[in-house]
């Protein structure tokens, strides 16, 4: 089986799972009690929190724990800045973005043929400005500096997600010019179920989408796992740690299967730009029906997709490339092929040889 769809999420760290699993069995206390098994379970919560602001060098206070990028996102989407202005955004971003901004308004920026957000100031200021660090199914790496000049002269915040970004691109310059950033790091050898918002000045910045308890600097009410919170700062710590070696081997798998595929003399196009993601290949396929072809792939063993899996549902191809100007059917026929850091060259090859295979069969029923 090869898993080509990491970008989804990727398998867990035995590091990560070791340290989640210690914490499961030797705290098994609530962090808001005030005895002595609460007092345990909440200073590994604290350590947690501290161990993420080191790694990713920002404040302690500014660390939020929840359960994952979407509900970061609509942490951000829905608490940050005026929120009876719009969002200004582009059809690049998650759906977890673009569906929360819905309650608030949106005014959407162009995107070029590449795949990239075309920022711009708009005459009446929004609420808020959001731009994704990494785009998760062409995989282009967005403009953020330009958004986060452009947020600083019309003085608005800027929510940026990097669900993608976490182990495999840089973080510094994006975690330091955003108001905001949101992690996921399931995609990179942490547990499903956990994620982070990093906030400046979260306390006063955010406002809590649920009512409860004071948790999470009152923005997240409900009881924080220590467990999850010690494997998701061990995740990020080796992940941002890591980055350089993990991101030459992603993509030492991504070009081998791109330089494999077009020897089996498959048409097809790499719509993934030159400054990308070093682990994604988007590739669009000539005369191939794309509601046959992700099945045919399972039933060859390779795992991909159309892009992100919380739209996987949808009946529509993934809005970044009508965005960008394919068809309708140019943009169905596309498969989004995400490489981990445990994928081999040769698991890539192999993989390519199977995927052309697999579109050939396509290619003979049309």
């Amino acid at each position: 089986m090869h898993a080509l769809d990491h970008n989804a999420g990727g398998p867990v760290d035995a590091r990560v799972l070791a340290r989640f699993l210690e914490i499961e069995r030797a705290c098994p206390g609530n962090p808001a009690s005030a005895h002595q098994l609460g007092r345990r379970a909440r200073a590994v919560v604290e350590d947690a929190r501290t161990q993420v602001a080191a790694a990713l060098a920002v404040a302690v206070d500014d660390v939020v724990f929840c359960s994952g990028g979407t509900e970061a996102n609509n942490l951000a989407v829905l608490g940050l800045g005026d929120r009876h202005k719009p969002v200004a955004m582009a059809p690049v971003e998650h759906p977890s973005i673009v569906e929360a901004a819905r309650a608030r308004g949106i005014v959407w920026w162009r995107v070029d043929r590449d795949g990239l957000a075309q920022p711009e100031r708009t005459e009446q200021p929004p609420g808020l400005l959001c731009l994704v660090h990494a785009q998760s199914e062409v995989g282009a790496i967005q403009p953020v500096a330009v958004a986060a000049a452009i947020a600083d002269e019309m003085k608005v915040p800027l929510h940026v997600d990097a669900a993608q970004s976490l182990g495999r691109i840089a973080l510094g310059e994006v975690v330091r010019i955003a108001t905001s950033v949101s992690i996921s790091p399931h995609k990179c050898g942490g547990l499903r179920g956990s994620g982070v918002l990093l906030v400046r000045d979260a306390e006063r910045a955010l406002h809590p989408l649920l009512r409860g308890g004071s948790q999470e600097h009152g923005l997240r009410p409900g009881t924080t796992s220590p467990s999850l919170a010690a494997a998701t700062a061990l995740a990020i710590e080796l992940a941002v740690r890591e980055q350089p070696q993990r991101a030459e081997r992603m993509a030492s798998a991504r070009d081998a299967f791109v330089h494999a595929l077009a020897l089996h003399g498959i048409e097809h196009r790499v719509l993934t730009p030159r400054a990308s993601l070093p682990n994604t290949a988007m590739i669009a396929f000539m005369r191939v029906d794309g509601r046959a072809l992700l099945p045919t792939l399972d039933l060859e063993s390779v795992c991909a997709s159309h892009g992100s899996a919380c739209s996987s549902g949808s009946p529509q191809p993934p809005a970044v490339l009508l965005a960008m100007g394919l068809t309708d059917a140019e943009a169905r026929a596309c498969v989004r092929f995400s490489f981990g850091a445990d994928t081999t060259q040769d698991d890539a090859r192999d993989a390519a040889m199977r995927v052309a295979r697999g579109v050939a069969r396509v290619q003979k029923k049309n």
